[in-house]
């Protein structure tokens, strides 16, 4: 098996005693996997922004076969800087910034493949939801203000999903401490553009345009 789907598969092929309470990557006696036992030692920040790029942008095809909890843990994984938050590669200045960006920009399709694909507005809580929501309070990478970072929050605010939306108001609300005129501009033009929206979704969207969220 190659480092690619090695990698898949320690992340989300997971069987439902893994996914319980005691999620897998809390446990101290995990067995070893392929890819930890034969490629993780020699992994480095280019080749983890290639994977998440590859991941995220054909996250739809990628990600069919497993369940929406196996991928709600997998993603946390990714995207948590408290666990592996593997994610951090797009920050590192060793990476390319032709691969940077491309990461950074294959986040809308993971949220437009995925998140928009498998939540919907009225589903309880949930691995899944969880990490949609949380994606931009835990992956360390809000806090750049780069341009191209406000540009993935400005098109994932564009999807036809209330929990894609909510979770890049969230985001929006975090980037506003870096740059706060750019963010009031694009919550403002969607609000512009959405005068119909959920009340309490445009209510969210005042707070991230004040960088008041939660």
């Amino acid at each position: 098996m190659d480092a690619f789907n090695a990698w898949l598969r320690y992340l989300f092929d997971r069987p439902p005693e893994d996914l319980g309470r005691d999620p897998w990557y809390w446990r101290v006696d995990e067995p070893p996997s392929e890819w930890m036992s034969r490629y993780a030692q020699h992994d480095d920040p280019v080749a983890t922004a290639e994977r998440i790029r590859r991941l995220f942008g054909d996250a739809g095809n990628l990600l069919r076969p497993y369940s929406d909890e196996q991928v709600g843990h997998g993603l946390k994984m990714i995207v948590d800087s408290n666990l592996d938050g593997q994610i951090r590669a797009l920050t590192d200045r060793t990476v390319p910034v032709t691969l940077r960006t491309a990461g950074l920009r294959s986040i809308v399709t993971l949220f437009a493949q995925v998140f928009a694909a498998r939540l919907h507005g009225d589903d309880p809580p949930s691995p899944l939801r969880y990490v949609c929501f949380m994606f931009w309070d835990t992956a360390p990478i809000v806090e750049l203000g780069e341009d191209t970072v406000l540009d993935v929050l400005e098109d994932t605010l564009a999807l036809s999903s209330v929990p894609c939306q909510r979770a890049a108001l969230h985001g929006l609300g975090h980037a506003h401490m870096s740059a706060p005129k750019q963010v009031q501009v694009i919550v403002d033009r969607w609000l512009q553009k959405h005068p119909h929206a959920p009340q309490d979704l445009r209510e969210y969207a005042m707070q991230a345009r004040a960088g008041m969220v939660n």
